[in-house]
C-alpha cells in the first residue's frame, strides 16, 4: 500500500461488507502485523467484522526510520497517515482498536476523524509521561543492551531494529517528551470509548487512566485485568475481545 513516499503493509481478514463497519488495529510502538499472533483472526471471528491490520512506517517490513521521533508524532499518525490508510483502502466507516502507542493514536483520530470513527477501544495507552513511564521504558533500554529484547524484536523488524527501538526509546525519555499531553485531543472524541488496561503493566495505568476519566465527555467503559501486563490482547485475549465485541454491538 503507498502512502506518500512509502510502502506500508496492510492485511485484511475477513470479508468487508457494505454497511458494516471495519476493525482497524493500530500496534504498538515496538510493533508489526506479526506481532499480533492470532488476535486479529480471533477478533475478526467473534464479532463478525472484517479486521484491517497495518503497519506504520518504520515497523517489521515497512521501511527503516532515520531519525527520532518528533513531539508530535502521535498526532502525524493519526490525522495525517491514517486518513490516506483508509482511503487507499477504501474505508469509510470504521472501529479504532489501538495498542499502546496505538492506543494514543485511535483516541486522536476520533477527535479529528468524527464522521469515520465510530467507536474507539484503547489498549494500555500511555497519556501521562510520569515516573512509572519513564522507569518502564529505562528497563526496556535495559533489556534492550543486554541483547533479549533486542533479539526478540529483530526477528520482526530485521536491519531496521536499532532504529526503530531507539527512535521510540530516547525521545520518551528526553525532558522534550516530558510534559506531553493529549488532553485536548481526548476532550474532543463524541464516539462510544472502551478502555483496558492491565493492572500488572510496567508502565502503569492509574495515571492514564484518570487522563481518560477526567477529559472524556462520555464515560468510557474500563475493564481492569488483574495480573495482567502491557499485552491485554494477548494475556487475557479472550475478555479483550468479548470487551470490544460488547463495543461493536453498539455501533452496529
Amino acid at each position: 500500500m503507498a502512502v506518500d513516499s512509502y510502502t506500508l503493509r496492510a492485511q485484511i481478514i475477513g470479508e468487508v461488507t457494505p454497511n458494516k463497519p471495519i476493525i482497524v488495529l493500530l500496534h504498538g510502538g515496538l510493533d508489526c502485523i506479526e506481532m499480533w499472533k492470532n488476535f486479529p483472526v480471533e477478533l475478526a471471528t467473534s464479532t463478525g467484522l472484517a479486521v484491517v491490520v497495518y503497519e506504520r512506517f518504520g515497523h517489521g517490513k515497512s521501511g527503516q526510520l532515520t531519525a527520532l521521533r518528533e513531539r508530535d508524532y502521535r498526532h502525524h499518525e493519526a490525522e495525517v497517515v491514517l486518513p490516506k490508510v483508509l482511503n487507499a483502502l477504501g474505508l469509510e466507516k470504521v472501529i479504532l482498536v489501538g495498542h499502546s502507542d496505538g492506543g494514543v493514536m485511535a483516541l486522536i483520530a476520533a477527535s479529528f476523524l468524527a464522521d469515520q470513527v465510530l467507536a474507539v477501544c484503547a489498549i494500555s495507552p500511555p497519556l501521562v509521561i510520569d515516573k512509572v513511564v519513564r522507569e518502564g521504558i529505562e528497563e526496556a533500554v535495559k533489556q534492550y543492551e543486554k541483547g533479549s529484547l533486542a533479539r526478540r524484536l529483530k526477528v520482526f523488524h530485521g536491519d531496521a531494529t536499532d532504529a526503530l527501538f531507539y527512535g521510540w526509546a530516547k525521545p520518551w525519555l528526553s525532558d522534550e517528551f516530558k510534559d506531553s499531553s493529549w488532553a485536548t485531543d481526548i476532550k474532543k472524541v463524541g464516539c462510544p470509548v472502551s478502555v483496558i488496561f492491565g493492572k500488572a503493566d510496567v508502565y502503569g495505568y492509574q495515571s492514564s487512566l484518570d487522563e481518560l476519566l477526567n477529559n472524556l465527555n462520555n464515560t468510557p467503559d474500563v475493564l481492569l485485568l488483574e495480573g495482567v501486563g502491557h499485552m491485554p490482547h494477548h494475556e487475557a485475549q479472550k475478555e479483550v475481545i468479548l470487551w470490544i465485541k460488547k463495543l461493536s454491538n453498539k455501533v452496529l
